[in-house]
């Protein structure tokens, strides 16, 4: 039935790609799409092979493959698997670090793609046999000798699947996953991989007009319309992490979907006035630093102020981003705590001077430090001063007003960001009431915009599974909502 709400068309820039067959309105369903295979994806830790929970040593007493129970041995996802390994009687080999990426992991999803075309020839026919490979592009990557080695002669060699398979048709397989699948959350806790043939088919834009929603008892995908989306428009999706820079979303692109983005995002060196691209100039007071050129990587860099001159090479712009980066790395590895907290504030400091407020580097830190403040020993909202509120609520608004411009609309990351802020616009006022600074009616005024923010966190949010983070916080703003309400009408 939901299928009637887009149209399949093809051209020379995008190939297939789906546009609206209907006016369609923000949160509105456009399909849902089951996968044709999920499992896990490249350079992760040995994981159960049926609910993709980490695994120590466990493993399957037929086949000899990692799994956590007995439960997971007759899991549907292993069944078919588990039989192609008993007969071969291949096993998994040993490893002495179980937190460590696992390479012979990397067989699996591609087999199960292959055994899923033998159980239902016609969906791959008409589904995943269309779908673009690029194996000209790959042939030239190391990756293409790695899978050949690790995967396709693994399979057919080893685990005797030559009478089944190709050496062809197995790194088709690679193909397929390498450029259309996508990350999704597992029950584990680990991402995996999933093949949707109908969300693979949405185009890519750098700010997407569609939002999808992965419900973790069958892997189903809901797709919506993020924002009202007029009929004939194409549907966009955003292959990226929204946050990054023109160039990392760019070289990411290329790399792994193997296209050059020319969006209206990327085109404008300003980054549609967000700034998430930008530096700040320190030969002169006012200039920023631009590329002449975003679409091109080794295009000049240079100082707006005309009578500054400054300019420098993309290569030596990539290379200063990519030492800053591996600092921002090292953050993200931190457990959450204060140090955590201690070292994201001395990093926006020392670069304060070097980025644009927004820029997408700081802004990835004050993303973290919006989540992290209020949650971490020493650090929780009723220790907090009114000056780390403050703080706290002008980095969710700082986030938010970028995400009107890069993903508008209803999604995952602004539900997220105004559950964060409410917390703050309420202690604040409470404060503030406290002290004798406001009346009663001025509170009851002050707290009407944190329920507002809970309402709208609640609403965006009850469409995602309801076990998953994001589904548990919904369900935590809707209470919080309720108390704030109810205590609102006491006062």
């Amino acid at each position: 039935m939901d299928a009637f709400h887009y149209d399949l068309l093809q051209n020379d820039k995008y190939g297939r790609y789906l546009v609206a067959k209907k006016d369609l309105e923000g949160s509105e369903l456009i399909f849902t799409d089951l996968p044709f295979v999920v499992g896990p994806k490249p350079d992760i830790p040995p994981l159960c092979l049926g609910c993709y929970c980490p695994v120590d040593n466990t493993l399957c007493s037929r086949c000899g493959w990692p799994v956590c129970n007995s439960e997971c041995e007759q899991s549907p996802h292993h069944v078919e698997e588990c039989e192609v390994f008993s007969s071969a009687q291949v096993r998994f080999q040993p490893v002495e670090d179980w937190t460590a990426s696992a390479p012979q992991l990397d067989c699996i999803t591609p087999l199960r793609l292959l055994l899923a075309k033998e159980k239902d020839p016609v969906r791959w026919q008409q589904e995943l046999d269309v779908m673009e490979v690029h194996s000209k592009a790959r042939q030239q990557r190391n990756t293409w000798r790695v899978d050949q080695v690790n995967i396709v002669d693994f399979l057919i060699d080893h685990c005797k699947l030559g009478g089944r398979f190709s050496k062809e048709l197995v790194q088709k397989a690679c193909g397929i996953l390498e450029v259309n699948a996508v990350e999704i959350p597992s029950r584990g806790g680990f991402s995996v991989r999933a093949v949707y043939p109908r969300l693979a088919i949405a185009a890519h834009s750098c700010v997407p007009n569609i939002v999808h929603t992965i419900l973790q008892n069958d892997y189903k995908v809901e797709v919506r319309a993020a924002v009202p989306i007029k009929k004939g428009q194409p549907l966009h999706l955003c292959y990226t992490h929204v946050l990054s820079q023109t160039i990392v979303r760019r070289e990411y692109l290329l790399d792994s979907k193997f296209f050059h983005c020319d969006c209206p995002r990327c085109a404008d060196p300003t980054e549609l006035g967000t700034h998430l691209s930008t530096l700040k100039c320190n030969k002169c007071d006012n200039g920023i630093i631009l590329s002449t050129n975003p679409l091109d990587n080794d295009a000049q860099w240079s100082c707006t102020e005309k009578s500054c001159g400054f300019k420098t090479s993309g290569a030596a712009m990539r290379k200063m981003l990519a030492v800053v980066q591996a600092e921002v790395d090292q953050l993200d590895a931190l457990e959450p705590g204060p140090q955590a907290i201690e070292q994201r504030e001395a990093t926006v400091n020392k670069y304060k001077s070097v980025f644009h407020p927004r820029h997408s580097i700081l802004l990835s830190i004050k993303h973290a430090l919006a989540q992290l403040y209020g949650r971490v020993d020493g650090y929780g909202l009723d220790e907090l001063p009114d000056l780390i509120l403050e703080r706290k609520a002008e980095f969710c608004r700082l986030v938010l007003k970028t995400l009107d411009v890069i993903t508008p609309g209803d999604s995952r990351m602004r539900a997220m960001m105004i559950y964060e802020l409410h917390a703050p616009l309420m202690y604040l006022a409470r404060s503030e009431f406290s002290a004798g600074l406001i009346t009663k009616e001025k509170l009851k005024e002050r707290l009407q915009e944190p329920i507002q923010c809970l309402a709208d966190a609640a609403r965006i949010l009850s469409r995602e599974d309801p076990q998953s983070p994001e589904g548990i916080t919904g369900q935590i703003a809707y209470q919080s909502m309720e108390q704030l309400k109810a205590s609102l009408e006491a006062l």
